[in-house]
């Protein structure tokens, strides 16, 4: 299997994929360079020529050990079109053809290989936001000891930041902050199931925070509402379900907002 099939969570580096793909497709050229030469060299013996029939190719030929080494490196690059066509030339060598149609199926599937290389896409994720890849403590151990239930949404809001999904980052940060600003509502008696304009949310807490004894958990209960003002402000938006588009720039800035006030939020609930 290919690096990226063994972990499809995981980010391969530019110099792994180029060191994998190439050095395999080398092997396949240099494989089906020496089918072709073999074939060439029937050829050119005295009396042959492209209708020249080839003897039926056994398991132990060499002809047969280049094509299933072919086969093999199509398989790890996860050409499966690729593969297919190779079982096609094995099996025209196998029951006896000519010289000149299996030169023409080695080039067929010269051909082949090419093509479906050119369909393998990659994309390219700056060291910067790869950081924040398939990272299930982007927001530390302690939310995820309080809210496991936002796991999935930590994680690919990291994922989404890292491919530049800049938008998707602020959907699953909206699901994140509904756990949060609910939580945080619990801990207060204060109803907000069915509220979604930020404002009105912090009016709530806050009036709920003002009747508190003057305690330490006030205090912290007054830094977790000043927080959340902060992510407010970050979103810049008057609901918590956005209709607009956001930059990286401002995924990033609401990711550091959000992971502040749910840090701050697990302290206290």
């Amino acid at each position: 299997m290919t690096p990226w099939e063994l972990n499809p969570f995981a980010l391969i580096s530019w110099w792994q994929m180029q060191r994998f793909s190439a050095v395999l497709f080398f092997s396949i050229g240099r494989y089906l360079s020496t089918a072709r030469k073999n074939l060439k060299a029937g050829e050119s013996k005295e009396g042959n020529s492209r209708d020249t029939v080839l003897t039926a190719m056994s398991d132990e030929s060499g002809d047969h050990q280049v094509l299933a080494a072919v086969k093999g490196a199509c398989q790890q690059i996860g050409l499966t079109i690729s593969t297919k066509s190779t079982e096609a030339v094995l099996r025209l060598r196998e029951k006896g053809t000519t010289i000149g149609a299996a030169l023409d199926a080695i080039g067929v599937l010269e051909q082949t290989i090419a093509w479906e290389m050119e369909d393998r896409l990659f994309m390219y994720v700056d060291p910067e936001r790869a950081a924040r890849f398939n990272q299930p403590e982007l927001f530390g151990k302690d939310v995820n000891a309080k809210f496991p239930n936002i796991q999935f949404d930590v994680v690919e809001a990291g994922n989404c930041y890292a491919t530049g999904r800049s938008t998707a980052v602020v959907f699953h940060l909206m699901r994140i902050m509904e756990t949060g600003v609910q939580a945080f509502g619990t801990e207060l008696g204060v109803a907000l199931a069915d509220e979604k304009n930020w404002q009105n949310i912090l009016d709530e807490i806050d009036k709920a925070i003002k009747v508190l004894p003057k305690t330490p958990q006030r205090v912290e209960m007054s830094q977790t509402s000043a927080n959340l003002y902060a992510v407010k402000l970050a979103w810049r938006n008057e609901v918590m379900h956005p209709n607009d588009t956001y930059t990286l720039e401002e995924a990033d800035n609401l990711i550091r907002q959000v992971k502040i006030f749910m840090e701050q939020l697990a302290t206290i609930v």
